[in-house]
């Protein structure tokens, strides 16, 4: 029983809490100080993007997106899109939400909103990742193409109901 007694007063005080009882006047909490040196290799570092894996050249671990479904109803999904984000240029997580609106199926309109972030980053043949069918497949994300991009993306995130009559 001391080691776990021990290991929360560890935490404790790694945190910069007193312990249960201290008296404000008898706890003093030191927490480092940064100074304007420190600060300001901080605040560059960010800027330029050094914190940040850099890639150069085709690295398949670094390149293109996950997509993950987080929430389908029957007019309203959300989805996640980890990925290249513009707007802060670097990969991040994005919810994604989406409406059936005009679309026949929710999941038509799901796949339909994947496929237009796939169109951001790629308008030519891409390398998709398939894990419903253990293996790397090549896609286009030309226009022409449309009607069968769509049939893929349906089987691969809803299986055998992908087809939609």
């Amino acid at each position: 029983m001391g080691d776990l007694a021990s290991y929360i007063e560890a935490r404790r005080r790694a945190r910069g809490q007193p312990a249960p009882g201290a008296s404000a006047e008898n706890t003093a909490i030191v927490k480092p100080v940064e100074d304007d040196k420190a600060r300001s290799d901080r605040i560059v570092a960010e800027n330029l993007g050094t914190l940040r894996a850099q890639t150069f050249g085709y690295d398949p671990r670094q390149g293109g997106g996950l997509f993950q479904i987080r929430r389908m109803g029957y007019d309203y999904a959300e989805f996640y899109f980890f990925g290249w984000n513009e707007d802060v240029r670097r990969n991040t997580k994005q919810l994604i939400e989406v409406r059936r609106g005009d679309n026949r199926d929710l999941r038509i309109a799901v796949v339909r909103r994947m496929i237009s972030i796939i169109r951001e980053h790629e308008q030519e043949d891409f390398v998709w990742v398939s894990h419903r069918l253990g293996r790397s497949v090549s896609l286009s994300a030309r226009e022409r193409d449309n009607a069968g991009l769509e049939e893929f993306m349906l089987r691969e995130f809803f299986g055998g109901q992908g087809a939609l009559q």
